[in-house]
């Protein structure tokens, strides 16, 4: 810890919602959806409100301040030497593992974080019993895979963890131009190799040109580079009209990741998604059997910004001294995984096919 950090800076207590009834903490637990006191069993439902989740401009979002500190809330940041990720877990919280590698070289960072407060929440509807249940389910699928995978037990490195994302919207308007070609079948009069009478496929160019108008939506960024993006962006999407104002309760006893990609450096990602689906949009609208020629120009205005924590179930397992990573949407169930290949399957089957392809070239020159 930095010498310039002070005991006295630190909160005294960890983050503490008291039960209306006991005093005791109250905890969010996946499987009720609720809010629920293990002492006396109180439950309250959790707030569904969405006053807060408000968009904010982007060009402001640099010099907004930075308003939002986890050791306020119970939690402390802990960084793994590993991989490089960043995230939150319970101030009395002694020994923690990597959710996003496996790796037990965490080391508590310096108190000096303050981020964006997050503007919504997604609260775990899929509950760690079936979060496990669908691992075993899909540890076990697929030909192509060693079968010792079977007996892999996820329960030791699952880790439920609410990852930070950029949710973004803005105003577009493209100019396109291009030339789209439509096919047309001619008879042929024999010229050279083609038989008078024999059909030819020619191609019949039109210039095209328009404007197009759209609206994104909410379009996700994962605010975060330790676990690489195509890990989550494979068990995307998720339904963001359910995001609710942040609770900071509903953190307590779940592991968060905080965000290391800064707003503005994650709407260049958005933007190149936007400039992709505008590129399939105008498309649409020239037409054709082919294309050539699609040029565009596009203008974006009133960009907006969210901050959102989704939640994701993450399992890193070892098989053969190598990491595999495993991930589940936390509120659809979506999963998405790595596995190891059999190439001992895959050689069975190839020698099985090409055998086969032996087996009917001798049936076709020989026996017939």
């Amino acid at each position: 810890m930095s010498d310039s950090i002070k005991p006295k800076e630190r909160p005294n207590e960890a983050f503490h919602s008291s039960c209306p009834s006991c005093g005791a903490q109250l905890l969010y637990s996946a499987e009720e959806k609720k809010l629920g006191c293990g002492h006396c069993g109180y439950e309250e439902q959790i707030d569904t409100a969405t006053d807060k989740v408000v968009e904010q401009q982007l060009e402001a979002a640099v010099n907004q301040a930075k308003d939002f500190v986890p050791e306020d809330l119970g939690k402390k940041v802990l960084a793994c030497q590993n991989c490089g990720a960043s995230f939150m877990v319970d101030a009395v919280q002694v020994n923690a593992s990597c959710g996003f590698c496996g790796s037990l070289k965490v080391n508590e960072e310096a108190f000096k974080h303050q981020y964006i407060q997050p503007h919504g929440i997604i609260p775990f509807y899929v509950s760690r019993t079936e979060a496990i249940a669908a691992f075993q389910r899909w540890i076990k699928q697929g030909f192509f895979h060693p079968f010792k995978l079977r007996r892999i037990n996820a329960m030791e490195s699952l880790h439920g963890i609410y990852i930070p994302f950029w949710t973004y919207d803005a105003e577009t308007e493209s100019t396109w131009s291009g030339d789209a070609g439509h096919h047309a079948h001619q008879v042929g009069t024999g010229p050279i190799n083609q038989q008078p009478g024999q059909q030819r496929q020619g191609i019949s160019w039109k210039r095209g040109s328009g404007v197009l108008k759209h609206f994104f939506d909410d379009v996700l960024v994962v605010a975060s580079d330790s676990l690489h993006q195509r890990y989550l962006l494979k068990i995307l999407p998720y339904r963001t009209d359910e995001v609710v104002n942040f609770d900071p309760r509903l953190l307590v006893g779940w592991e968060a990741e905080v965000y290391n990609l800064e707003v503005d450096k994650a709407y260049h990602t958005a933007e190149m998604r936007m400039d992709f689906r505008i590129r399939q949009m105008c498309a649409a609208q020239l037409g054709g059997d082919e294309q050539r020629n699609l040029n565009i120009s596009s203008k974006k205005h009133s960009q907006t910004f969210k901050h959102v924590i989704l939640p994701v179930w993450l399992c890193s397992y070892t098989y053969k001294d190598k990491i595999y990573h495993f991930t589940i949407n936390g509120q659809t169930g979506k999963v998405e995984g790595q596995k190891p290949t059999s190439y001992l399957k895959m050689g069975l089957v190839a020698f099985v096919f090409i055998a086969c392809l032996v087996g009917l070239w001798l049936v076709k020159n020989y026996w017939m």
